[in-house]
């Protein structure tokens, strides 16, 4: 058995996971997903956040495990446990990208906009002072959340919030893994397209590649068999 530790995305937190901890549970599986700061129940000033922020709340949960993790993040939150586990490679038992944004070494994630579709950059709703930003219901629905039950989607719109610019501004510097990498892909993103998806993973060669035929949000569409996938990565020793 293994020890998870889930990390989200813009504009979520810990309760992304809500339906895929209970799986991984009844699997023997211990799992802990974490609100970054300025996120979910975290109240730190979202203005004030930095990568750097996102890094070190993703190690204090690594070094908070008793045993080597498995580090998963979504979206944004790809780039976060990278970062993450090329700093502690010792202490990780190996890393998950789930649809997941990884720049090119040295670049920061506003880099990979070229790749997103227009409607669904339009649907990103800046603060007056350029320093958040918020995905709007529209965004949710249309580009999110679509292949999600409709009752879960209005349950979580109150639950998303503001999202800090300055991570997705900074440089990432990956060093080098020394870990196990497995990528999930999304086939029917139209936030992270897969195109996108796939020129991402090529450059960071993945251990094995799995395909779920769904939105960005496989925790809500496809959570079991989401579940299933990171199962059998904790299976692969």
């Amino acid at each position: 058995m293994a020890r998870f530790v889930l990390i989200h995305g813009s504009w979520q937190g810990a309760w992304c996971w809500r339906e895929v901890i209970p799986r991984l549970a009844s699997g023997g599986h211990e799992v802990a997903a974490i609100d970054l700061p300025g996120h979910g129940d975290d109240r730190t000033p979202v203005e004030s956040v930095t990568l750097q922020h996102y890094v070190d709340r993703t190690l204090q949960a690594v070094n908070d495990s008793s045993d080597a993790p498995i580090l998963v993040g979504h979206s944004m939150g790809g780039a976060i446990v990278r970062q993450a586990a090329g700093l502690e490679p010792g202490r990780v038992r190996a890393i998950v990208s789930v649809a997941s944004l990884l720049p090119r070494n040295g670049a920061n994630v506003l880099s990979l906009v070229k790749g997103f579709d227009p409607e669904y950059l339009a649907q990103i709703l800046w603060a007056e002072d350029r320093r958040t930003t918020r995905l709007s219901p529209e965004g949710v629905r249309r580009f999110a959340y679509f292949r999600c039950p409709r009752v879960t989607v209005d349950a979580v719109l109150p639950l998303l919030t503001a999202e800090p610019v300055l991570p997705y501004e900074t440089p990432l510097y990956f060093a080098g893994l020394g870990v196990p990498h497995y990528y999930i892909e999304c086939l029917q993103d139209r936030i992270v397209p897969i195109a996108l998806q796939r020129s991402m993973h090529a450059g960071f060669p993945a251990d094995r590649i799995y395909s779920l035929d769904t939105d960005h949000a496989p925790f809500f569409s496809m959570a079991g068999e989401l579940a299933s996938i990171l199962d059998r990565i904790a299976g692969r020793g």
